[in-house]
């Protein structure tokens, strides 16, 4: 059978035939030379490895067997410093890459081959070194930047770094892979918007013939097996007072260990002073209750400062009045005054925290503190200050106040009565005067009330209105030529 039966076909063929022959020639021949490159180049990586070393030690460091070892066949090693332990070994004609093997597999270690180096690493270091290391940049919005660099430089890896940038919200981490990975997980995590709590104070000194009641839970706070005069109390009885019975029973915190009592009950006819804390009845409204007490007592408000405070951080209340006094020191025969002052009034530390469910813990510190007299020292009038202060913990609902009271003082005065003209007449005036004393009791009382914020001071829409809005000045006015011009 003929398969070209022309000159020009038995040509084609030829030239077909020849193109092929070159083009297979030139394919085996580049995968030759990969082939030979990467023969080379593992044998140059690996070559040294398959040296025959010999060694026979007792109790020798793992770091002086190995450079031993590195030394016999010429090969450089870098060792970290987590490799630690010493080796009795009897090795004979053994390659350096069986000698390493077996003896950093005993010891929790292994090797890395570089293209000069071999790195003798622990087990824990082995997974960071194969991964690489990278930078991101993060930025902060709610947390504190120095403390969360303090944070993630105790969680980062031994090769990693965290920096902060000066000035800014953003912090720069350097790490491994996966630990960057958590690192981004945990700021997800921690860099949330804190609670804020808006903490609102009312002072009032309130003075009466009768004892401030009205739905004041006077007996709130840390369970105690006694009242404040010593006496045992009763958890199982219903106290029953100005037509409202209260069951005193438990009421649980879950933050601390102790229970909290409730009740209601009349404060003490005393004027002692003792500081006592309440929580207003959640049925009884703080101005309806005063309104209803205005014509039994004088109530005047003091102050009414507010403070919008981050979830466990300390709002402080300084409502004082300074009284002066001079010190006077001698020193070598000359005199030296110095004017000091006393502070006089309320002070108030409230920690809140919030403690889910609309529940507040508050940490409460109050100090009060009245003038009583003054002293005459060294030509001085020296205030003498009557001061008291307690530390309590409460747990309260959202908008719950608490009440502070029980700083009093009896005030005595003389009040007289007469009728004008006559009651002014000697000796014979007496018949048309009457004189007494008229006894006021006086007390400082304060009511705290924590409220939870969940929303910004303006919702998203407000912020994106507020942007836009453009604020144009005031225009002048239009006088009566230009009107007519105008016209």
């Amino acid at each position: 059978m003929k398969i070209f039966t022309t000159k020009s076909g038995r040509l084609k063929f030829l030239v077909i035939f020849t193109v092929v022959c070159f083009w297979c020639v030139s394919v085996s021949a580049e995968y030759d030379s990969e082939q030979a490159a990467k023969t080379k180049v593992m044998t140059e990586l690996e070559q040294r490895m398959q040296k025959v070393v010999c060694i026979d030690v007792n109790e020798v460091p793992i770091g002086t067997l190995i450079r031993q070892l590195a030394d016999q066949v010429d090969v450089d090693l870098i060792m970290s410093p987590n490799v630690t332990g010493n080796v009795t070994v009897s090795l004979t004609e053994v390659s350096l890459e069986e000698a390493l093997r077996g003896i950093l597999t005993v010891h929790g270690a292994d090797y890395i081959v570089g293209e000069n180096v071999i790195r003798i690493l622990s087990q824990e270091e082995m997974p960071q070194i194969a991964e690489r290391l990278v930078t991101e940049t993060f930025e902060i919005v709610y947390a504190d930047v120095k403390q969360v660099v303090e944070a993630l430089d105790k969680f980062k890896s031994p090769q990693g770094s965290v920096s902060s940038i000066e000035g800014t919200s953003h912090i720069i981490v350097t790490d491994i892979e996966s630990k960057v990975r958590d690192i981004r997980n945990l700021l997800t995590t921690v860099d949330r918007m804190t609670p804020q709590v808006l903490v609102e104070v009312r002072i009032y000194d309130i003075t009466s013939k009768d004892n401030l009641d009205l739905g004041i839970d006077w007996y709130a706070g840390r369970r105690t097996n006694r009242d404040d005069f010593g006496y045992p109390i009763n958890n199982d009885i219903v106290v029953e007072k100005g037509g409202i019975d209260t069951y005193i029973g438990s009421r649980t915190d879950p933050s601390l260990a102790a229970g909290f009592l409730a009740g209601t009950n009349k404060t003490e006819n005393s004027t002692q002073g003792y500081l006592r804390f309440g929580l207003l009845n959640e049925h009884i409204d703080l101005e309806a209750m005063l309104r209803a007490e205005k014509e039994d007592i004088d109530a005047k408000l003091l102050a009414n400062p507010r403070i919008l405070v981050l979830d466990n951080e300390e709002a402080t209340f300084d409502i004082v009045t300074e009284h002066p006094y001079v010190e006077r020191t001698i020193t070598a025969g000359s005199t030296t005054e110095t004017v000091k002052f006393k502070n006089v009034g309320v002070k108030l530390v409230v920690t809140p925290h919030v403690a889910g469910e609309n529940m507040l813990r508050l940490n409460i510190a109050p100090e009060f503190s009245v003038l009583v007299t003054r002293v005459q020292v060294a030509a001085s009038n020296v205030p003498v200050v009557d001061t008291r202060k307690v530390n309590t913990i409460a747990l309260v609902k959202d908008g719950q106040a608490v009440v502070l009271g029980g700083l009093r003082k009896k005030e005595t005065s003389m009040q007289v009565n007469k009728v004008p003209l006559l009651g002014d007449v000697p000796v014979l005036g007496r018949l048309f005067r009457f004189e007494g004393e008229s006894t006021a009791t006086t007390e400082l009382v304060v009511f705290i009330t924590p409220r939870i914020i969940t929303e910004p001071v303006m919702t998203e829409i407000e912020q994106n209105a507020f942007d836009v809005t453009e604020f144009t000045g005031p225009m002048p006015s239009t006088t009566k030529a230009e009107k007519k011009v105008a016209e």
